[in-house]
């Protein structure tokens, strides 16, 4: 990795994240009814930088009418609760500033696991008085109907022409984990058979890592595994989950993220965005 590093000339921008589904409760018509209202989130989209020091400046929209939900480090403009981040003039350098207080202001607050974020190998950023070795933010898609698959209120979506993605089944069965690798098209009506005993979480890890190689850096894949483990396995232990990539044309309706160095080097970004959904028919 490190000779990867030093041949490239420019900039390398990493991004990784999970599109999850979330409960929240709503009351009914009769004040006794609480019925559940699900509500898509971009759960963990960190940043990481790679190449050649330099200032760079980070827009990101939502062309779609989403809007941020955190954002870390506090951005010059927008941020929480608007429909667009920007950052202004952020250092990359090779090295930790030791004047620098290490770590975003509000980061462990959030009880967000940076250290595992930490452990990569990238330019450090440094933002007025703090450093660290990513960027992060939290996002609402505007327009759930635009991801290739989706479940809400018992009802299922699939937009072609993407019925040809990988897709990874988990599906309880008896207390234990089942899984499967198919296309969406072949889960357009029903699990088909073919599903295997999960009896090692490096399964899923080894097919999660194929759709990364080439996107994300080993060290950054290790951080996006060791982050969303336990909530893959935990989630499909009551409900059968469907995971994919999200392809980068979707995610740039969904989150646009521009880079501008302040001097003319390339960038480079590469984005891997998981969608884990529910698999519900009813």
């Amino acid at each position: 990795m490190i000779t990867l590093l030093i041949l490239f000339a420019g900039l390398q921008v990493h991004e990784w994240g999970v599109i999850t589904q979330s409960p929240s409760m709503i009351t009914g018509a009769i004040p006794e009814m609480v019925e559940l209202e699900y509500s898509l989130e971009d759960k963990a989209p960190v940043l990481y930088f790679h190449g050649d020091p330099c200032n760079i400046s980070v827009r990101i929209t939502f062309p779609t009418m989403g809007y941020a939900t955190t954002v870390l480090p506090e951005p010059d403009q927008g941020g929480s609760n608007s429909t667009y981040i920007l950052w202004q003039d952020l250092e990359l350098t090779e090295s930790r500033n030791s004047d620098m207080t290490l770590g975003w202001q509000q980061s462990e607050q959030l009880n967000y696991p940076v250290s595992l974020w930490r452990e990569v190998q990238s330019l450090w950023v440094n933002n007025e008085e703090r450093t660290d070795q990513f960027i992060y933010y939290e996002c609402v898609p505007g327009s759930p109907g635009d991801l290739p698959y989706i479940s809400e209120s018992g009802n299922q979506s699939f937009r072609m022409p993407y019925g040809e993605i990988p897709c990874l089944i988990l599906k309880p069965v008896d207390g234990q984990l089942m899984f499967g690798v198919f296309t969406l098209a072949d889960i357009k009506t029903d699990i088909p058979k073919g599903l295997q005993f999960l009896e090692d979480p490096l399964h899923l890890k080894r097919v999660l890592w194929s759709w990364a190689d080439g996107i994300l850096f080993e060290d950054e894949f290790e951080a996006f595994w060791n982050t969303w483990e336990a909530k893959f396995l935990s989630d499909s232990s009551g409900d059968v989950m469907v995971l994919y990539r999200v392809p980068d044309e979707i995610m740039e309706n969904i989150a646009c993220v521009e880079v501008t160095p302040e001097d003319q080097i390339e960038v480079n970004f590469s984005r891997y965005i998981i969608a884990e959904l529910p698999y519900r028919t009813q």
